[in-house]
């Protein structure tokens, strides 16, 4: 395995301070995402769900009051941050502002690649039935009367990331070199709710479906997905609630031409002014 440089930089630096690296045992949440379609089941970016989806998706009992998000990256044109295996989002929580969140985060293919992180939120694995993919992430809160997500003010971003000291340890290099080339990705709208799936087998664990689609509509996409989160001590039960409800999905047919991969990716290509 080739280790990032930043973070080799990083598992170095915390060695030679007789630190130990973070490994497997760290990472002890664990996020299940399967991607979805939703035909013509659902009006394009809606905040509700129709009778057509609960009726396709009928495995899930949901909610009916969404939780609304507005989200945005933020990097400079030649993705510095990103060739160092960090991003940074910039999250209003439109239903709930006080959860509202700037987000500092690592990712690594191994656990091994981070080095010695502290006081983070979470370090956890994600998995979409391919492979493990880890991360750590810092969650540092804002108010939107603050910070416009429509229109980043990056100065400020920068001082409310340097309010956590191990969020702004992460980033300060790339940021004291590059901060004045930072730039924002379109802002991504996203509707949530939250479920159960009505198997007996697996009616504990809370699901959320998501549908994310560009702010201002352009390009008409979208990006649905179901996921549900536990810890890795609990992963065997959990993978097999992961195949029923990957099952499931595959079984409404609505699969076809869906988005797959990386939400965060998405964004970036559909931003101008990144390459």
């Amino acid at each position: 395995m080739r280790m990032n440089t930043f973070l080799w930089s990083l598992a170095s630096l915390c060695l030679s301070a007789n630190a130990q690296a973070l490994t497997k045992d760290h990472f002890d949440k664990i996020e299940f995402a399967v991607n979805t379609g939703t035909g013509t089941t659902l009006p394009y970016a809606t905040d509700s769900l129709t009778e057509e989806f609960n009726k396709a998706f009928g495995f899930i009992n949901f909610e009916e009051d969404p939780a609304e998000k507005l989200v945005t990256y933020l990097d400079t044109p030649d993705r510095a941050l990103k060739a160092q295996s960090i991003s940074i989002r910039v999250r209003e929580h439109v239903t709930k502002p006080g959860k509202s969140k700037i987000t500092v985060k690592l990712r690594s293919p191994e656990p091994v690649g981070f080095g010695e992180l502290s006081n983070y939120k979470k370090a956890e694995i994600d998995y979409d039935g391919k492979q493990d993919k880890y991360s750590v992430s810092y969650d540092i809160p804002y108010s939107p009367d603050e910070i416009n997500v429509k229109s980043v003010d990056f100065g400020k971003v920068i001082d409310t990331i340097k309010q956590n000291q191990d969020a702004w340890d992460v980033v300060k290099t790339t940021l004291n070199q590059r901060g004045s080339d930072l730039k924002q990705t379109i802002v991504m709208r996203s509707y949530g709710w939250e479920g159960f799936m009505t198997d007996s087998r697996y009616d504990n664990i809370e699901v959320d479906f998501q549908v994310w689609t560009p702010y201002y509509r352009k390009p008409r996409i979208y990006f649905a997905d179901f996921s549900f989160k536990g810890l890795t001590k609990d992963r065997e039960d959990l993978t097999k609630a992961f195949q029923h409800l990957y099952d499931q999905v595959q079984a409404t047919g609505l699969t076809e031409g869906m988005h797959t991969g990386s939400k965060t990716g998405a964004t970036f290509k559909m931003s101008k002014g990144f390459h």
